[in-house]
């Protein structure tokens, strides 16, 4: 049986890069525009602070990988820097990008 573990940052840039290549040319440019290095900030998941990985920021809004379900998500930063709306969505890249913009 096998346990769950953490992304690492190398998996992360392997999933960024292979769903990237499914992306629209507008949505290359888009992520483009506002990706950052990734960096692990804290999220809440049932009561435990862990970290996931923000891969873009526009405004005041990240895009980051919810390594648990598995998927990419939107929130705002909290005053402490962590997850402030934690969602379940398992976005693929280029349909979390538009949704970076419009949200």
């Amino acid at each position: 049986m096998d346990t769950w573990q953490p992304v690492t940052l190398q998996e992360l840039d392997a999933l960024v890069a292979e769903q990237l290549a499914d992306c629209s040319p507008d949505q290359h440019q888009l992520f483009q525009r506002f990706k950052v290095e990734p960096y692990r900030v804290p999220i809440e998941r049932r009561g435990v602070t862990e970290a996931v990985f923000v891969v873009a920021k526009a405004g005041g809004k990240v895009l980051y990988y919810e390594d648990v379900e598995e998927g990419f998500n939107i929130s705002m930063l909290s005053h402490n820097g962590s997850i402030a709306a934690p969602g379940h969505e398992q976005w693929e890249l280029c349909h979390a990008l538009g949704r970076l913009v419009a949200a």
